[in-house]
């Protein structure tokens, strides 16, 4: 786990006290969570793919007409401000809130350092477990505020004991994880959700390059819950997660109850490629 305070937040270029971070419960941004998100990795002070995230914060932007602050250079230029001010090689979760403009304010951009939770040996070993919870995201290709559903799939997960909600749509059919991207393993083959029904992850590009230069078959298909005992294996991705096992469904083993073969050859290849970039190896 990361020491990480938060000394600084950085709005619009300007360093401020956390307690000057505010919006108003007057306007629009509380009631109609009229803003948009990213969370980025900073480890061995790198920030690990910072304009693939900024480019998916101006397309979930412009996708519900939020006006930003500044372009992809400058977000970028005030992630940059917020790393030196805060000083030193650092491990860190960099969270990034832009939010629309208020009656007294203009849009604002917001970014701050939280600690970072990377998974523990046993986690990555073992794998984890999950709920399912009956929900879908509004506009599931939007990196919106509006992550009520988020909470209460993580809510259900934290009552049951396990790690992870996963949200499963009227239809039947698994979507993603409260704050993850959703895989199953068949016959094989990766299994995905269609790209307009999940938040299309930074994690998950990577994973999908990797599984090409791996030869694995990849399938963007519809994943019935009620067709969970087809699947061999299956696995979580986030910003912190990186490629996790997940080896129990609401108390049931998913294929052997283990890590599978293409769940761990993936990750390695992943952790290969993360320390290439960040210059360290990934863990608590």
């Amino acid at each position: 786990m990361s020491r990480i305070s938060t000394r600084f937040v950085i709005c619009n270029g300007e360093l401020i006290p956390p307690g000057a971070a505010t919006v108003s419960v007057l306007g629009s941004t509380l009631y109609g969570a009229f803003g948009v998100y990213e969370s980025i990795q900073l480890w061995n002070g790198v920030v690990f793919h910072l304009d693939d995230h900024l480019s998916r914060l101006l397309a979930s932007a412009a996708a519900i007409g939020l006006p930003l602050s500044g372009d992809l250079a400058a977000h970028r230029d005030w992630v940059h401000q917020l790393v030196q001010a805060e000083g030193g090689p650092l491990d860190a979760t960099i969270r990034l809130f832009a939010v629309g403009p208020e009656a007294d304010a203009p849009p604002r951009s917001f970014l701050w350092l939280e600690p970072l939770y990377p998974p523990s040996p046993q986690m990555i070993r073992d794998g984890v477990g999950a709920v399912c919870y009956s929900g879908e995201r509004a506009l599931p290709t939007v990196k919106s505020l509006n992550t009520l559903v988020n909470t209460l799939a993580r809510h259900a997960a934290q009552a049951a004991g396990e790690h992870e909600g996963l949200l499963v749509d009227a239809a039947g059919n698994m979507r993603e994880g409260a704050s993850s991207t959703f895989y199953a393993v068949q016959d094989g083959s990766l299994l995905i959700p269609p790209a307009e029904d999940i938040l299309e992850g930074v994690t998950l590009q990577i994973v999908l390059d990797l599984a090409d230069d791996a030869g694995i078959p990849v399938r963007r298909v519809a994943l019935p819950l009620a067709q969970r005992n087809g699947w061999d294996e299956a696995f979580l991705t986030s910003t912190s997660r990186h490629i996790l096992p997940l080896v129990r469904l609401d108390g049931a083993a998913i294929g052997a109850g283990a890590p599978g073969t293409l769940t761990e050859e993936l990750s390695r290849r992943f952790e290969g490629y993360f320390e290439k970039v960040t210059g360290r190896s990934y863990g608590p």
